[in-house]
């Protein structure tokens, strides 16, 4: 065998093992790519979750509650997703805690929109998050919030741009507040 054989054989096997290698290693970043996006949806979610659990504690914190009444943050949150709701028929604490929570959970979706933005949140997950987003902010408290913190520059233009353009949602008070499912609503 002569060397120039020996050489087209050596270039013909490096030739296939690159092309082995790239195979291999764009299987490698599918994957990761896969598990980044499935770790940016649990994360986003698990946020939420750990914002609702320090809600949740408030209102068992609440002495009011504790002596068997019902909490104020509850009758806050009751104004809140008032159809007929006023926010200056709110005190000014009730309005600050509003703004605190609205600000905390808007802060919290903006992240997952910079996810979704960026192709490492599912499409279905930023749609569903959005449009319960759009649907709140549908509520006049909510919406009157809204048309001040939106312009207060705490959020990227792109994010109150894609809130402000999406479809209006239909009012949905939750089930725990809504008459008609059979939940009671806290009386003021």
């Amino acid at each position: 065998m002569n060397w120039e054989a020996i050489t087209a054989v050596s270039e013909f096997i490096g030739v296939v093992a690159v092309v082995i290698s790239l195979v291999y290693l764009a299987q490698e970043v599918r994957a990761n790519t896969g598990a980044l996006k499935a770790s940016a949806g649990f994360d986003s979610t698990q946020g939420m979750a750990t914002l609702n659990e320090g809600l949740v504690q408030s209102i068992l914190g609440d002495a009011e509650y504790q002596r068997g009444g019902e909490s104020r943050f509850v009758h806050v949150i009751a104004k809140v997703y008032d159809p007929e709701g006023s926010i200056e028929e709110m005190t000014l604490s009730d309005q600050a805690v509003v703004g605190l929570v609205n600000r905390a959970v808007f802060q919290r979706i903006e992240g997952e929109f910079y996810l979704y933005e960026h192709g490492f949140l599912d499409p279905l997950q930023w749609e569903a998050r959005s449009a319960w987003a759009r649907g709140f902010l549908a509520f006049p408290i909510p919406k009157a919030w809204w048309d001040g913190e939106s312009k207060q520059g705490v959020y990227r233009p792109s994010f109150v741009a894609a809130l402000n353009a999406g479809e209006q949602m239909p009012l949905k008070v939750p089930g725990w507040l809504d008459a008609e499912s059979g939940a009671s609503r806290p009386s003021a």
